[in-house]
């Protein structure tokens, strides 16, 4: 793999407030041992793809997509927190397993305050698996549009 030191952005997956993942209110997220990324609380229950690339998993509740990027950066995309016990209600997956996406392109929809009524958070999850590959990642904090603004600005490459 040739390494870039071009820097290349990670779109926002959703419209909202972009924040640290320590904001997250799932220890599993917000310590990081899922991978290094951003919570977003959403305003609206559209959500797109943060980066060209090929989607390699649709949870069946459709509340998790994990997708591989062009230059291979591994992400989960994880709508709403314990969101897995809804066992799909509220949840709209516009995208399939194996399909190509483009940056920007809709990956799915929430119906957020179905998901709120059910006592459930709708922070949303935009984590890199495998930041090891990376060699810096930036995080965009802030009201952000989602599939538009970048969330993260990174750099593919060995580290030091």
């Amino acid at each position: 793999m040739l390494f870039s030191k071009k820097e290349k952005t990670l779109l926002s997956v959703c419209t909202g407030e972009c924040c640290p993942l320590t904001e997250m209110p799932d220890e599993a997220f917000s310590s990081g041992i899922l991978g290094n990324g951003v919570a977003i609380r959403p305003t609206d229950g559209c959500f797109f793809s943060p980066c060209n690339g090929i989607v390699e998993g649709v949870s069946e509740e459709g509340h998790a997509y994990t997708i591989r990027s062009e230059d291979g950066l591994e992400l989960l995309i994880h709508i709403g927190v314990d969101t897995v016990s809804l066992k799909g209600e509220g949840f709209r997956p516009l995208v399939q397993s194996g399909e190509a996406v483009l940056a920007g392109a809709p990956l799915a929809e929430a119906k957020l305050k179905e998901i709120e009524s059910r006592g459930l958070p709708t922070v949303t999850a935009l984590l890199i698996s495998n930041p090891e590959i990376t060699q810096t990642i930036e995080y965009r904090y802030g009201r952000l549009e989602g599939g538009r603004d970048a969330a993260m600005v990174y750099r593919i490459g060995r580290k030091g």
